[in-house]
């Protein structure tokens, strides 16, 4: 009798799964058709059903080419997969379309119409705390360790020369800036959970900032950067540290979960927080800032406000930073800043943004988001035309941080198998 041929597919241990998911660690091994069939509990003639169904790769065996050899880690989840039923496999089909598989998460939620950071009001915090400070509470090191206590990271000579020949208020411009600051920062994946990787997170953060301002990284508070690079006034402090705040996450969003994906398999930080930032392009809830500034645009120079959104309505146009799906009551988030706001001096933006939101209210029940409260700020701050995307991605880095440490401390590796439609 032929011996199963064992082959190692060793993985760290630190990314073994909890009971009742598939290891990770350990050894799998490559199986003859009898043992195959054993396993499954099947014959050879439905094991060999199963690979021509797609179900089971065959491999050939080198040292006889006539000999399949089965894979019993395939073997193991096939094995799963069985134990779950036709219902399963139906359920897992409509996962990914349907915001499904639900991931675990300690960082953020939205409950009873209120956003939540770690069992704490968001809101609340926003009254006093620094983005630093929610730096703090989501990425969770240890007491003692303090991730901004060091200096800001040095980038080389390429990334300044960037700054300047890269054109700005584009979107790309942030990520090949960052992009570019990949190889001046460290954070790999093997790097323990302690001060050096508390570091390697803040020193990724004030990168990301300074690729989003076009300026050398700094030490100073993050909302301060802002204003600096702005060249707003210090009354702008305020505004900009609650917004900061407000946006730094989100519940589970395609954002974050892009992070995560990449931080399942041992990406390092970098790679796994700037395909997270490449969502600034995508049109997604929750981050359509840019045709929240159209529509602002089009209402100013409309004779007739109700008039003017009727028309888009009647044309499917659509009211881009309204009806949040989180918050059907409406966005405290943007309840907040609109309000801070409104109390800004000789601002018409923010008379603008008054009369906006009231008239949409009317025509449909919506109420703004976050999105339109970011507009609204940086049309009262006289911010650049990209701040409020800007600040709302860059604020989110915390978050994809948090994301980033979190699903690494799991050590789940999240992954989907796709079902062969071709010919």
């Amino acid at each position: 009798m032929r011996k199963t041929k064992s082959v190692a597919r060793a993985l760290p241990p630190s990314l073994t799964q909890s009971l009742g998911h598939l290891p990770l660690s350990g050894t799998y091994t490559l199986l003859d058709s009898s043992a195959a069939a054993s396993r499954l509990g099947i014959s050879k003639a439905t094991l060999y059903a199963y690979v021509s169904r797609g179900l089971l790769s065959a491999t050939t065996d080198a040292s006889d080419p006539r000999v399949r050899r089965y894979s019993s880690f395939e073997i193991e989840r096939l094995l799963r997969r069985k134990e779950g039923g036709r219902q399963r496999e139906q359920h897992s089909m409509a996962a990914l379309s349907e915001g499904l598989p639900v991931l675990d998460t300690a960082l953020s939620c939205a409950r009873d119409g209120q956003p939540i950071y770690r069992g704490q009001s968001a809101l609340d915090l926003a009254e006093q705390a620094s983005a630093e400070d929610i730096a703090r509470l989501l990425w969770q090191f240890d007491a003692a360790i303090d991730p901004f206590a060091g200096p800001a990271p040095t980038l080389c000579a390429p990334w300044h020369s960037l700054c300047v020949t890269l054109p700005a208020g584009h979107n790309t411009r942030t990520l090949a800036l960052f992009a570019t600051a990949l190889g001046d920062l460290h954070g790999p994946s093997w790097l323990p959970d302690g001060p050096a990787l508390a570091q390697a997170c803040a020193a990724h953060l004030r990168a990301l900032i300074a690729s989003f301002l076009a300026s050398p990284p700094s030490d100073q508070p993050l909302h301060c950067q802002f204003r600096e690079a702005w060249q707003l006034p210090a009354a702008a402090d305020p505004l900009l540290r609650r917004a900061l705040v407000l946006v730094a996450d989100h519940e589970m969003n395609m954002v974050s979960f892009t992070a995560r994906c990449l931080a399942s398999v041992n990406a390092s930080l970098g790679a796994a927080l700037l395909a997270a930032m490449c969502n600034i392009t995508a049109n997604f809830n929750g981050g359509s800032c840019e045709q929240v500034e159209a529509l602002w645009d089009e209402l100013a120079a409309a004779s007739d406000l109700e008039a003017a959104l009727m028309r888009r309505l009647d044309r499917g146009a659509g009211l881009p930073g309204f009806n949040h799906m989180s918050y059907p009551a409406g966005d405290p988030r943007a309840r907040m800043l609109l309000a801070e706001c409104s109390h800004m001096p000789g601002a018409d933006s923010a008379g603008l943004a008054q009369s906006i939101a009231p008239a949409v209210e009317r025509l449909t029940g919506w109420k703004p988001s976050i999105d339109f409260a970011l507009v609204s700020l940086r049309r009262a701050l006289g911010a650049p035309a990209n701040a409020a995307l800007s600040l709302q991605m860059a604020g989110r880095g915390i978050g994809v941080l948090a994301h980033i440490l979190e699903q690494r401390r799991s050590g789940q590796r999240l992954w989907v198998a796709a079902r062969y439609t071709g010919p």
